[in-house]
């Protein structure tokens, strides 16, 4: 931590940020859970000082312990900031001594009885309607279904999808559908490689054409696919179309965004409406498609495909876009009180795997919101 962030910190406390600092102290916040564990525990001993309970921290002691969790001579010369993390480390006696419970405590609790992080789970449905759960137990497991297609899950958890050509000219889809709380990776017969996210379902045919390689996708998937310049790739939604010969893309197609957002890692990609317009994407381009109308912006792909790293990662992102991203992963159910709230916007990230008060906390140490909880919903209210 340098003397910038220390400063940031201390204005955060104060109300004092602009907005370009508060921005640079997300990104810091987001880096690192420690790092919000520290202005999580500032922002609780400020509020117990403001209830004016008078007490004496042992002052000596406390500097010692500050040397030895945080190992930074300059936070030592930061009298300010040292003050905090002094009345930190004694706050937890002060606590118990009158019989109060520590900030954030209660909640904690509550959310941790159901909102825990998901883990890969997913179905595969046959053409026939056949339904398959990927479960852990069917890893290394041969699957056959219509058509002699067949499926193999490896170990390490993706999914082998082989097809086979039928005899009659009837083409048929397979489903590879993930529920809310899940993921999970396909390898296509032709090498091409398929992240679906939470709340996806990606339709598969039966075998790729010798002319082309076609699936249909419902909410969001990452891809790498594989070059062949006999064989396009082509991903369908009900909005757009997008042609590939062999790159690296994002794809977020779910119905209740409305929008159909295509984000390009490498390579080149042609996005295409139903209204005969199209875009060429370069890498670094995300192309949104809304209605009939297609526009292109620069963005960080990064940020983008952040999931696929096991990552929550936003940038200046909707609190409304950060929410749906809470509802597929951990399952809930999410209320704003107030509809302005959903324009608020919030810089930071995390690991996907923790749990969510681990997010809703991060969330509302930078934001005019708070979480709570009704029953097994979660209420978005201000502050």
């Amino acid at each position: 931590m340098d003397d910038k962030i220390e400063e940031l910190l201390v204005k955060k406390l104060d109300e004092g940020l602009s907005d370009s600092e508060e921005r640079e102290l997300n990104v810091w916040l987001g880096e690192s859970w420690e790092h919000a564990v520290i202005f999580k525990e500032m922002r609780e001993v400020r509020l117990w000082m403001d209830t004016g309970k008078s007490y004496n921290p042992d002052v000596k002691s406390g500097f010692k312990k500050i040397r030895w969790r945080y190992r930074h001579e300059r936070m030592i010369r930061r009298m300010r900031y040292a003050a905090v993390l002094i009345v930190c480390l004694t706050a937890g006696v002060l606590f118990w001594e009158y019989g109060s419970e520590p900030v954030g405590e209660k909640k904690d609790l509550v959310f941790d009885e159901f909102s825990r992080p998901s883990t890969q789970q997913a179905f595969f449905v046959w053409a026939d309607g056949t339904r398959v759960a990927l479960s852990k137990e069917i890893k290394d497991t041969l699957i056959s279904g219509e058509g002699a297609a067949s499926l193999q899950i490896d170990s390490n958890r993706m999914l082998h999808y082989k097809g086979n050509v039928r005899q009659d000219s009837v083409k048929r889809f397979n489903q590879l559908i993930v529920p809310n709380g899940g993921e999970y990776r396909m390898l296509l017969e032709d090498g091409t490689i398929v992240w679906v996210n939470s709340a996806s379902t990606v339709e598969i045919p039966e075998h790729f054409d010798d002319s082309e390689r076609r699936i249909r996708l419902k909410g969001e998937a990452y891809f790498e696919v594989r070059p062949d310049a006999t064989r396009p790739f082509y991903v369908e939604t009900e909005q757009v179309c997008i042609q590939v010969l062999g790159t690296k893309f994002n794809m977020s197609a779910y119905q209740d965004d409305l929008r159909v957002m295509t984000t390009l890692v490498n390579g080149s990609v042609c996005v295409s409406n139903s209204g005969g317009k199209q875009v060429i994407l370069e890498p670094g381009e995300q192309a949104v498609a809304f209605g009939e109308e297609i526009s292109v912006k620069k963005v960080d792909p990064t940020s983008v495909i952040s999931w696929v790293e096991g990552r929550f990662k936003f940038e200046n992102a909707r609190l409304e876009d950060i929410v749906k991203q809470i509802i597929r992963w951990y399952d809930v159910s999410v209320y704003f009180e107030n509809e302005n709230l959903k324009d608020i916007h919030f810089s930071g990230g995390m690991l996907k795997f923790r749990p969510l008060k681990d997010l809703v906390e991060m969330i509302e140490l930078s934001s005019p919101v708070r979480f709570t909880m009704e029953g097994k919903k979660i209420i978005i209210s201000k502050k």
